[in-house]
């Protein structure tokens, strides 16, 4: 199962890499602008010159950064940035994520997942649906502990376009569960939402033994538009609190 990994923050590397590219994301270093001078980099977060290049051709593989010959390393304008990037999406959410940037990530979700859904009804083994369902009991059994009722969440996404049998759809896995785990983070969930989640899934699962595509997709559908109602929800929220002067929701 292809699964959307961030960069390890672990050790003197992985935290550069952070610093770095939470800055680019931020915009404290804006386009066009010189990456500081290794020795620069170095006595501010405490790393070597080695450390330092590593990290840039980590953040280059992100097209955040490029470095051309007698010009140095200078941030790239945003439209070439790897949007998808779990990283950039994380360091996105980090920097504080606007609306627009949340509607886009539930727009993708929404031209991905019900064709896909559909694609499954028809083509996912007994295994793969039984797989689902065990997904589903893993969320229910969750509760409403966040951390515990991600990782099933994400699983069931990924086995999902798995049941497709669609190579191309299979390897778009990472980008949704990238794109789930953002607005999973960003999304505050009122009292019961865990539990009305788990059987939204539940719902889609039927379907599929069914072998029901429309059902599929509206129950998807439906999981889909309860997502978004748990964003609108943290918004209301974070500017209520904003307006309290209360530290904003996460």
């Amino acid at each position: 199962m292809t699964k959307a990994r961030t960069y390890p923050r672990r050790g003197l590397h992985g935290a550069l890499v952070h610093a770095i590219g939470l800055r680019i994301v931020r915009g404290d270093l804006e386009p066009g602008d010189p990456i500081p001078a290794e020795d620069e980099l170095g006595v501010d977060l405490a790393v070597s010159r080695t450390v330092v290049r590593e990290a840039v051709k980590v953040l280059a593989a992100k097209r955040l950064v490029e470095s051309l010959p007698k010009r140095g390393t200078r941030v790239l304008p945003r439209r070439e940035w790897n949007l998808l990037d779990p990283d950039v999406l994380a360091w996105q959410l980090e920097a504080g994520a606007d609306r627009k940037l949340l509607d886009e990530m539930l727009e993708l979700r929404r031209l991905i997942e019900p064709p896909a859904v559909r694609l499954a009804a028809l083509r996912a083994t007994e295994e793969q649906i039984d797989d689902l369902e065990r997904a589903v009991v893993d969320m229910a059994t969750a509760g409403e502990d966040a951390s515990a009722f991600l990782e099933p969440d994400l699983r069931f996404h990924s086995l999902l376009l798995e049941a497709t049998h669609n190579e191309l759809l299979e390897h778009m896995a990472s980008i949704l569960s990238a794109v789930l785990r953002t607005l999973f983070t960003y999304s505050g969930r009122p009292p019961g939402a865990y539990l009305r989640a788990a059987a939204l899934h539940s719902h889609v699962v039927e379907a599929l033994r069914q072998r029901d595509p429309a059902a599929a997709e509206a129950a998807l559908v439906a999981l889909s538009d309860d997502t978004k109602a748990n964003i609108d929800w943290a918004l209301r929220r974070q500017t209520a609190l904003g307006r309290s002067d209360a530290p904003a929701a996460g």
